[in-house]
């Protein structure tokens, strides 16, 4: 909302009293009908059950308000002397006029709630009709292949000026720790964000959008005329207004909107306005996934009626340079130095935080802009900011990644390990492990005093999540790791090295997490040569998980204080947390019967011509958690195999339509456990069921002997010719799908050996 002194600005202006009996005369209507409904219950829900309220509805009161409002006399009314001047005639300027209508009813519109993008999208569809309309080249029905391009263009216009906004958010989700101090510092209050719409109003204004707003056709007519700028400026403080309007409670705050779209019109038509917006004490990075860019936002104005173009650079103690610039269009110098669409009270650009030199926590940013006739502004502000790398990449090197709770049914976005082999779900892991990631702060008057590594749980039945609280002095939980100490002394330097050799930093940027000081062991250059050692950081750990299985939570802190002694007090400075199965269960495998084998017996193989010897025995694995459900990796049996060796002679595998696990058709996958018994506790030897129905005859029977003087001689050497007989091993191997250590071995068993003799009796 503005302030009080908008309001002895334009009380005693007579266009502005002209233009809020214009408004207030418009909206009478509505509240009269709202008071008439009011007056009676009975009448209330008479009304509601008969006439539900649809988008229909909601459109058609938009238009009952902003057409009798906005007339062409409110229009003029509303724009200074020197909007008058450049605008001329009404009539001049009619297309504008009604493209502003359209402006103002889509700003009321689409901030009358809460919207995600979908329903921006929506109502920009709903904008793009009424403009289309406004300028003489309706929509068709259906809309031809040319409309439809120019609309999914808006689309994507609207999706890369909205997903700064949800970068945001995203990082205040999960970073939430400066809220509560943001709250009682009265930086967060009831107004916050309530311009988050502008910045979105202002890139539907830019070339590329009005070309697909207008149509070809309209904009070879409209789009490049003299007032065409002028008319974008006028529709963007129309959206704005609107917006403003329907988050308005009282006609007071209606007053207050109307007082700043006065003051926008105003701003308009000014020669130039170059703005950098103060800093916050201490900017924090945002995320713009569309420009793949994590950096400093540079907010303001950069507008003007003789406005040509502007450009950002800035200063880290020597030249000005634009090296880390990128501008809201994701353009980057220095194959655009300079944006040409205007900014009111939006996103100038931002500094790419890659981009800075290591450790830089301030710059000075410039903001030049150029207009018509040679015009020229420049302001500058200066930012402070953190650094603030805390993040956890990997587990055991799998990567991390931010989706859907798998294991939860209700919305709950989580970081989790993803799994290798489908994206979709976890990866369980388990042995000696390293924890990836980042652990660093400095900037704003603090730096980083320790960080620490945790283990929460295990979480039983997998939900609800452990939530653990921040804590420099006592976070709990399980340690990975010993709290990692910065202070910048000789014990814990931030960087070190030996004398004359390279310097290198003791935090850690995308290295392991598991981590401690020690020593590197340096010898004197000169003589005598003395060994002698400095403290290091050692970023090359592991932690042993075993025993632990279930689902964790992994949880890093980052702790800071003061830059200045003593230090204190020190407070958490972030935190990143990630969902891990660990399973450190062995797999199990047993062979108890081949056929009607049980031990070490004989196998007359005339015993199975026709038919199939049974393979019993047990490959099974532990659920994780037997509470939680039975998927991905709880469930991460993984497979096993069988296979079978002559004396003497090389292992064979069994064919594919050998196995049967559980009695399943031949063919079935070995890939669920034998048997399949979702408990936990290992099954019994009497629990055992069949892991293949094996066709022995035609594995084995090698037909009469090919070679008389040697009778038991098979053409393929894994076969026994009829009349011999020979021993024979089958071998079990069972494994799951954990990654298992940072390699990615998995928990597995065998060879398990099974030894019988067979007899080839066929024929006799």
């Amino acid at each position: 909302m503005s302030d009080q002194t908008n309001t002895s600005t334009f009380a005693s202006n007579p266009d502005f009293q002209s233009v809020l009996n214009a408004f207030l005369t418009a909206y009478r209507p509505i509240l009269q009908n709202e008071l008439k409904l009011a007056a009676s219950a009975d009448t209330l829900l008479k009304e509601a059950a008969a006439h539900p309220p649809t988008c229909d509805d909601e459109i058609r009161l938009a238009n009952s308000l902003f057409e009798p409002f906005f007339t062409q006399d409110v229009a003029m009314r509303l724009l200074p002397d020197e909007g008058r001047q450049v605008l001329g005639k009404p009539d001049q300027w009619a297309w504008c006029y009604r493209r502003t209508l359209c402006c103002l009813t889509f700003g009321w519109l689409v901030c009358r709630g809460p919207r995600t993008f979908r329903g921006f999208a929506y109502y920009l569809y709903q904008y793009w009709r009424c403009v289309r309309q406004a300028l003489g080249q309706p929509v068709s029905t259906p809309p031809t292949i040319e409309e439809k391009r120019d609309f999914s263009t808006l689309v994507k216009i609207l999706g890369s000026a909205y997903a700064p906004s949800i970068d945001a958010e995203r990082k205040d989700l999960e970073y939430p720790i400066d809220i509560p101090r943001e709250i009682e510092a009265g930086t967060i209050d009831c107004e916050v964000d309530n311009n988050v719409a502008t910045s979105v109003f202002a890139r539907l204004c830019t070339q590329e959008s009005t070309a697909a707003l207008f149509g070809s056709k309209a904009f070879a007519e409209f789009g490049n005329a003299a007032i065409s700028r002028s008319c974008c400026c006028y529709c963007v403080a129309a959206l704005e207004f609107g917006c403003c309007l329907a988050r308005a409670r009282t006609l007071v705050e209606a007053v207050r909107c109307l007082e700043e779209f006065f003051t926008s019109l105003r701003r308009c038509f000014e020669p130039l306005i170059a703005q950098i917006d103060a800093p916050p004490a201490c900017s924090t990075l945002t995320f713009v996934a569309v420009c793949t860019l994590a950096g400093i936002e540079i907010s303001g104005t950069a507008a003007g009626g003789a406005f040509t173009s502007y450009t950002l650079t800035y200063n880290i103690g020597g030249p000005n340079i634009n090296d880390a610039v990128v501008y809201p269009d994701c353009s980057r110098p220095p194959a655009h130095a300079s944006s040409t669409t205007p900014v009111t009270g939006g996103v100038l650009g931002y500094l790419d935080m890659s981009l800075l030199p290591p450790a830089t926590t301030e710059a000075t940013v410039y903001l030049d802009v150029y207009g018509s006739g040679g015009l020229h502004l420049q302001v500058n502000a200066t930012f402070q900011f953190e650094i603030n790398a805390i993040e956890i990449t990997a587990v055991a090197t799998v990567a991390t990644v931010t989706n859907q709770d798998p294991f939860n049914t209700s919305a709950s976005i989580i970081k989790m390990v993803q799994n290798v082999s489908n994206p979709a779900f976890e990866q369980s892991v388990g042995g000696v492990i390293s924890v990836t990631g980042s652990a660093y702060t400095f900037g704003c008057g603090d730096e980083m005093t320790q960080y620490q590594l945790a283990s929460f749980g295990p979480a039983s039945g997998a939900i609800p999540l452990p939530a653990p609280t921040p804590s420099p002095s006592a976070l709990g939980g399980m340690p990975l790791i010993a709290p990692v100490i910065y202070d910048g002394t000789s014990v814990h330097p931030w960087s070190s090295g030996c004398l004359l050799g390279p310097t290198t930093p003791n935090v850690i940027l995308n290295g392991d997490l598991v981590a401690s000081w020690t020593t590197e062991s340096c010898t004197l250059p000169f003589p005598p040569h003395t060994p002698y050692t400095v403290p290091k950081i050692s970023s090359n750990g592991k932690w042993n998980s075993y025993p632990n299985s279930g689902r964790y939570v992994f949880f890093l802190e980052v702790d800071e204080g003061p830059i200045v002694s003593p230090h204190t007090p020190v407070v958490p400075a972030g935190e990143d947390q990630v969902a891990v199965w660990l399973d450190n269960y062995d797999v199990f495998g047993m062979l108890t019967r081949i056929g009607n084998v049980v031990g070490c017996g004989d196998l007359h193989l005339k015993d199975y011509v026709g038919t199939t010897a049974p393979v019993i025995g047990i490959a099974w694995d532990y659920p994780i958690d037997v509470t939680a459900a039975q998927k991905l990796p709880n469930d991460n049996f993984g497979s096993y195999s069988l296979s079978y060796q002559k004396n003497g002679g090389t292992m064979q595998p069994f064919l594919a339509s050998d196995y049967t696990p559980n009695g399943t058709p031949p063919g079935t996958s070995p890939t669920v456990r034998v048997p399949n018994l979702w408990q936990n506790v290992l099954p019994t030897a009497a629990q055992a069921a069949t892991l293949a129905s094996w066709d022995i005859v035609t594995a084995l029977d090698g037909g009469p002997p090919p070679d008389p003087n040697n009778p038991c001689v098979s053409t393929n050497p894994w076969q026994l010719p009829r009349g011999c007989r020979c021993a024979y091993v089958i071998e079990l191997v069972v494994n799951d799908t954990t990654w298992v250590n940072d390699g990615g071995d998995n928990h597995s068993t065998g060879p398990i050996l099974f030894a019988l003799n067979i007899i080839n009796d066929i024929g006799t």
